[in-house]
């Protein structure tokens, strides 16, 4: 083998050994901005019904060949002021919780002058999506946006417009072992 052929062979492997890694390590970002109407509800219980609205802006990472996604941006719910704080990201993982994350924001007090005081954490649920978020479920810890909540099975269905499709939605995702 000639040294011109063996020096070649080792230019490509090293260019196709750095392209490989740069694909194992690049999280292949795409920007979420999506409005959904969204439906608060007990299943089983009709009468619990409340509609709001789910607004989702910010960036979903993806790595190709990992399991884990992470979102950062910001998750606000209507009916929630909670939501309106910084949301911390979400690590959605494929074999914890089956694919879930939690949905946590946090909250600051502040000094008369303007100063943080304090900074905590707000858990407002469990949550799951499918895809690039085309659907969405959240499993509110209640009593919601308190630090001390549990889960009671209230739930956010989006998108969903009325008890029904809010219930059809949930069933998609008991199918899937995401509760």
């Amino acid at each position: 083998m000639s040294r011109a052929l063996k020096i070649s062979g080792i230019v490509i492997f090293i260019l196709l050994a750095a392209a490989g890694l740069i694909i194992w390590q690049y999280d292949f970002p795409k920007k979420i901005n999506l409005t959904y109407p969204a439906v608060e509800f007990r299943a089983g219980d009709p009468s619990s019904v409340d509609k709001t609205t789910i607004t989702i802006k910010g960036t979903l990472h993806r790595k190709l060949f990992h399991e884990q996604r992470r979102f950062t941006g910001q998750i606000e719910i209507t009916k929630y002021e909670e939501t309106k704080s910084k949301m911390a990201p979400i690590i959605f993982i494929k074999d914890f919780n089956n694919g879930g994350g939690f949905l946590n924001y946090i909250g600051a007090d502040y000094k008369p002058n303007g100063a943080t005081k304090r900074l905590y954490t707000i858990g407002m649920g469990s949550i799951w999506k499918v895809g690039e978020f085309e659907s969405m479920k959240l499993l509110l810890f209640e009593p919601v946006g308190k630090s001390e909540g549990a889960t009671k099975d209230l739930k956010i269905m989006a998108p969903a417009t009325d008890y029904e499709s809010a219930l059809a939605l949930d069933r998609l995702y008991k199918e899937r072992n995401q509760d």
